[in-house]
Formats: structure tokens, C-alpha cells, sequence
């Protein structure tokens, strides 16, 4: 039982050792201490790109969230990217919604994919003006 409990303590101890050391190589965050504000225990970290204020210069980090997610530097560094809004939009590509329901379309043939593409130009707006990356989506489709 105690070989157990000593591998999953060394395996937290770790976990946390590569997080604050990705912290720590971050110029605007640091690690000011570790709290408890409901029933878990949370480190605290200063972000000193934002000003104190509405926006809040302090993360709260679940240590649970830490040790699940963080098992080696490459994966401490995307956390860290997270913590300071500094990654690349997540974007979807390869599903549309026609008729209530989602589909894949990357297994489409050529003439439901033409579908697709005509209704993708149509503008469905009131103010005639395109969509919001219209292009970027026609570029999308026409790729398919």
C-alpha cells in the first residue's frame, strides 16, 4: 500500500514540479502561493500583462486540474498558454449543420459538396452584406 500512495505522490510532486517551472520561464506570470478558497486546493498565480480590476490580474489553477493534464513540458507550456490567452483559435473544419442535424463532410462526393457551395454564397442576412470569413469558408469547401 505505501509503494502505491508513494508512486502517485511522486507522480503529483511532478506534475506540479514542471508546471511551475513553466510558469517561472513565462515573463508575465508567477506563482504567488497556493489557497483554498472552496473545497479544493488552488495554486494562485499573478499575471502582470492585465492590471488589477474588472479583469483580475490573479488565476486561481485547480492542483487536481495540474496533475491531471500537466505530464510533461510540452504539455505544461500549453497550459500556460491557456492561462495567458495566447494560442491559436480553435477552428473546426469538416462539419455543417443542414437540415437539424451535423455531418461530417469529408467523405461528401462532388455534387453534395457543389450543394454545400451553393449555400455558402447565398446571404441569408438582412443587410446584404457577407458573412463574417466568408472566404475563408468557400475556401474551405472548395478544398473538399
Amino acid at each position: 500500500m505505501l509503494k502505491k500512495n508513494t508512486g502517485v505522490a511522486q507522480k503529483i510532486e511532478k506534475s506540479l514540479t514542471i508546471f511551475v517551472e513553466a510558469i517561472e520561464l513565462s515573463s508575465d506570470l508567477e506563482v504567488i502561493g497556493t489557497a483554498i478558497p472552496s473545497k479544493e486546493e488552488v495554486f494562485v498565480i499573478r499575471d502582470y500583462s492585465k492590471t488589477e480590476g474588472i479583469e483580475g490580474a490573479y488565476i486561481e489553477v485547480s492542483i487536481d486540474e495540474i496533475v491531471r493534464k500537466v505530464t510533461d513540458s510540452d504539455k505544461a507550456q500549453e497550459f500556460v498558454a491557456v492561462l495567458q490567452n495566447d494560442r491559436a483559435p480553435i477552428v473546426l473544419n469538416g462539419v455543417t449543420r443542414i437540415v437539424g442535424y451535423y455531418s461530417r463532410v469529408n467523405n461528401w462526393n462532388k455534387s453534395k459538396v457543389g450543394e454545400l457551395r451553393d449555400r455558402a454564397k447565398g446571404s441569408y442576412g438582412l443587410t446584404g452584406q457577407n458573412p463574417l470569413f466568408q472566404n475563408d469558408r468557400l475556401d474551405m469547401i472548395d478544398s473538399l
